[in-house]
């Protein structure tokens, strides 16, 4: 087995000389994480510690024999055999099949240590909420698209959700808790303030940005999880890094977070409970997404059992799932009860073009009451309509229209001047 120890060493021109191989955790995560990414099953010994020059916080975890174990699962036991070991054309493959495993194990890395950095509740993390909550809930006030587009690109919630999936995957459960605190601490800024402001600033009518957001249907949920699927894949792929500007438009956060503090300001429990919804099934959408991409991806330590990792992240996709097909379940009722009323209002027009020549829809609205909804049409146009003609089109679209209960219909005489 000696020759086989010196052939070895052909394997570590990365590493320190040596018999052992020294693992060094990057300083950004030993100092703001707390812990070094690495194998859970691996052992952490402090021998031989080097002498301590001004850098404490840099630790040194001793892998005894890592690359020796490596090239182990590298050569596969049928291929152990002596005209293998004599080969050179063998050793040069294995070499370059372990220089991919230590470079897929670099970016694997440093995926991890910038979503780590930025799920920690730092200062400028704090500084980012706050100002991207003061730009969203003035533009959901004023119905400014573009300010609102403005606050998307500057909110930072989106790096400790998808902290919190990789956290899952590679079992750190220090990760989960500072991006589950990170999270939490940005939802209450943002809800605070974003109430504070529109309790002191006198809005009369509520602008139509903040009405879309109280509204949620299956699109959002399907449009959420694809913008979750592009930011997770834009962390991991630094090849897309510059759209990573429109994944932030994208994975709309702060919008419908901003609008819960709105209808808290307002006291307008509608518009707080409608986007609620909104924003846990964008919230649900990430994380699912992060879950599947760094899985997929297979962004985790690379000498972790592989079936752990399968289940850490079939656990988190299907509570996801439990939590998302709970939600669809009333949003799926509240889009399709959305579907017939329109489609009863738009009944309502043929029939009135069909039976009332000469007249036109004024208004038509429609409110909904405990066992279906009401319609009040109002018709406009230079004659009276006759009464009979009136109840026979109500008859025929409450016939046509089970959603409709009554029909109220008034007139308004309209003449040329």
């Amino acid at each position: 087995m000696a020759w086989y120890n010196r052939f070895s060493k052909f394997f570590r021109s990365d590493a320190a000389a040596g018999d052992e191989t020294e693992a060094v955790a990057p300083k950004s995560i030993k100092k703001k994480h707390g812990s070094a990414p690495a194998d859970p099953a691996a052992k952490r010994t402090k021998k031989n510690e080097p002498e301590k020059n001004g850098n404490e916080d840099r630790e040194l975890l001793q892998v005894p024999k890592e690359s020796f174990y490596r090239i182990r699962e590298i050569i596969k036991p049928e291929e152990r055999t002596l005209k293998n070991y004599v080969s050179f054309h063998f050793w040069v493959e294995k070499k370059n099949e372990y220089a991919r495993i230590r470079e897929k194990e670099k970016i694997d890395l440093n995926v991890f240590e910038v979503l780590a950095d930025g799920a920690r509740p730092s200062i400028e993390y704090y500084v980012l909420t706050i100002l991207s909550c003061v730009i969203a809930t003035t533009g959901l006030l004023q119905g400014s698209t573009a300010t609102i587009i403005g606050a998307m690109i500057v909110a930072p919630l989106m790096t400790p959700i998808l902290a919190f999936s990789l956290g899952v995957i590679w079992g750190d459960l220090a990760l989960i808790k500072t991006s589950i605190s990170s999270l939490f601490k940005g939802i209450i800024i943002a809800i605070l303030i974003s109430a504070a402001i529109a309790y002191i600033v006198p809005v009369p009518i509520l602008s139509q940005e903040i009405i879309s957001r109280t509204r949620p249907t299956l699109f959002d949920i399907i449009v959420a999880f694809a913008s979750g699927l592009v930011g997770a894949y834009g962390n991991a792929n630094k090849k897309i890094v510059s759209t990573l500007t429109g994944i932030a438009i994208a994975v709309a956060l702060m919008p419908p977070l901003c609008t819960i503090g709105i209808g808290i300001g307002k006291l307008n429990l509608e518009i707080t409970r409608g986007a609620s919804i909104l924003f846990l099934i964008n919230l649900v959408c990430i994380s699912l997404a992060g879950a599947l991409i760094f899985w997929m991806m297979k962004i985790h330590p690379i000498m972790v059992d592989a079936s752990k990792v399968a289940r850490r992240a079939m656990y988190q996709i299907v509570i996801s799932l439990a939590i998302l097909t709970a939600i669809s379940i009333p949003v799926g009722l509240y889009m399709m009860d959305g579907y017939r009323i329109a489609t009863s209002m738009e009944n309502v027009r043929k029939s009135v073009g069909a039976n009332l020549p000469g007249l036109r829809v004024f208004n038509l609205e429609a409110f909904k009451e405990k066992k279906g909804y009401q319609l009040k049409l109002i018709l406009t146009g230079h004659d009276i309509p006759e009464r009979g003609k009136i109840e026979e089109m109500k008859s025929e679209i409450l016939n046509k229209n089970a959603i409709l209960r009554e029909i109220s219909v008034s007139f308004i005489k309209s003449t040329d001047l």
